[in-house]
């Protein structure tokens, strides 16, 4: 028998290839619990995206129809209410207003469906069956919990930036002069507390994940992903560029449209403007779930590395069998 062909359930003595392995991705049917190197889990993570194609798009869908939704309210308001003032005082105000308000619902949507996906990823994973609903309805007692949590990490991220670039930006707001040199030299202190920012997003990246599959508090699950984050952050780092060069591209994509905005004239404006908001929102559905699955699998994976996750599953999914054998026993003299 192969070295991990008792974690698949196989007994035929010989090891699946790769294309059989990861064919396994129908409910009932766990993956393969192993360690897995970084190409291994970008692998898996576009094959799940593949095999399980409407269930994570659906879930992104819901995040990108909150951001679609602002920007339809905000175009909607200077097309009816604001024609021929666009920058009035009060225009602006109503714009910013519905900008602040429509970020925060989407952070509030994108923070539940990322769980949610984490959700779905780690039952289809682990050969459990799930559903929209079933993952939503998994992680919405505990949105709080993990809106918080994306709060956190990404005020790690960015607080030093914020910190810095707010004096720059408001000394020459004030008219405070002959300070050009401190504000240049603030500038670029804040750019480069990005390097800090990365590496502090990194330490946090896992929060969710091991709020969701150990129903962890924020602060805890804070700490867990530190703890198995550590001495692995290049990894993580490798998703964050493939997932900068995916935007890239999903930016390419909307750019022409962007261009005929531009020079569209007032009748074809609208209409411009509506395409170009459906091909941002499916750029955001199709590109949303690939870092979540991917991060899901750093997670089970690190698990499986540093505490033997695959035994403990077995181990508990043997239990959990025996006792559901042994109830049955129990009644079936009845």
């Amino acid at each position: 028998m192969a070295e991990h062909d008792w974690l698949n359930g196989s007994n035929s003595g010989i090891q699946p290839s790769s294309r059989e392995r990861y064919s396994r991705s129908e409910p009932g049917v766990r993956q393969e619990l192993r360690p897995l190197t970084t190409g291994e889990i970008l692998d898996r993570t576009f094959f799940l995206y593949r095999s399980n194609f409407w269930l994570y798009v659906g879930l992104a869908s819901i995040a990108a129809g909150a951001s679609v939704l602002t920007s339809i309210g905000r175009l909607t308001y200077f097309h009816f209410k604001a024609p021929m003032a666009p920058n009035a005082p009060k225009a602006m105000i109503v714009s910013s207003a519905i900008t602040i308000v429509g970020t925060l619902l989407y952070f509030a949507v994108y923070s539940v469906t990322h769980a949610a996906t984490v959700s779905a990823v780690s039952s289809l994973y682990l050969g459990e069956e799930t559903s929209m609903g079933a993952a939503l309805g998994a992680v919405g007692g505990h949105w709080v919990r993990y809106c918080l949590i994306s709060l956190w990490q990404s005020w790690s991220g960015g607080w030093i930036f914020l910190l810095l670039i707010a004096p720059a930006v408001l000394i020459p707001m004030v008219g405070i002069k002959n300070l050009n040199g401190l504000v240049a030299l603030l500038v670029a202190f804040a750019l480069a507390s990005f390097v800090y920012g990365i590496i502090a997003y990194i330490r946090n990246s896992l929060a969710i994940p091991a709020a969701v599959m150990e129903n962890l508090k924020v602060r805890a699950a804070m700490r867990r992903s530190k703890v198995l984050v550590a001495g692995r952050k290049g990894r993580i780092f490798l998703l964050g560029l493939l997932m900068i060069a995916l935007y890239m591209v999903a930016g390419v994509m909307q750019m022409p449209f962007a261009l005929l905005i531009l020079h569209s004239r007032s009748a074809e404006h609208v209409l411009v403007q509506i395409i170009s908001l459906l091909v941002a929102f499916l750029c955001s559905s199709l590109i949303g779930p690939v870092a979540a699955i991917a991060l899901c699998l750093f997670y089970i994976d690190e698990r499986v590395r540093r505490e033997a996750f695959d035994i403990e599953f077995l181990m508990n999914k043997t239990s959990t069998d025996a006792g559901a054998a042994a109830g049955d026993a129990t009644a079936e003299p009845a």
